[in-house]
């Protein structure tokens, strides 16, 4: 198992491994440009189409997608723990597999006989370029997940000497 991660790390994904951090920042930042679209054309379907149960999910779906990219960019800025990464790596790829089930939904909403046929197809193709993105990002968290972790530098100091302590026995422990 570790050779196959070895490979896609440093084979396949060989541009992204010189600097993973830089590689998935763009791909974050390509996918809060995509939710910003797929907002305004959300709007758009929620006004136009007949069936206001596909406008709310248009509209709640993207309500969602900006919630998770503000708590993606807190998450990749401050909160870089094996736990909270994994978390959103999870919520990447639920969203990723919304985003197809509502392109699946309004693809077939573009192809009806009614006034917001344009505005549902544009939004359809938005939710699958979402779900690509997300896919792509959530196999870039799975494969980069190591270079991200910050390094948790636990001083315990169980001695009680007021933070000394914990210095002093990592240099002794290096001797």
């Amino acid at each position: 198992m570790q050779e196959a991660k070895e490979f896609f790390h440093d084979k396949i994904c060989f541009k992204c491994a010189e600097n993973p951090k830089k590689a998935i920042t763009y791909a974050w930042f390509s996918s809060m440009v995509l939710v910003f679209i797929a907002f305004i054309i959300g709007c758009s379907v929620a006004t136009q189409t007949e069936h206001k149960s596909l406008g709310f999910a248009a509209v709640w779906t993207t309500l969602l997608l900006v919630a998770l990219s503000v708590g993606g960019t807190m998450t990749l800025r401050r909160y870089t723990t094996p736990l909270a990464l994994g978390v959103f790596q999870g919520v990447v790829i639920v969203m990723a597999n919304q985003c197809l089930i509502l392109f699946g939904i309004f693809v077939g909403e573009s192809t009806s006989d009614n006034g917001a046929k344009t505005a549902a197809g544009w939004f359809a193709s938005f939710c699958l370029f979402l779900c690509i993105n997300y896919a792509v990002f959530g196999a870039m968290l799975a494969l980069f997940r190591a270079d991200l972790v910050k390094d948790l530098d636990l001083d315990l100091d169980v001695s009680g000497g007021g933070g000394g302590g914990g210095e002093q026995a990592k240099t002794e422990a290096a001797e």
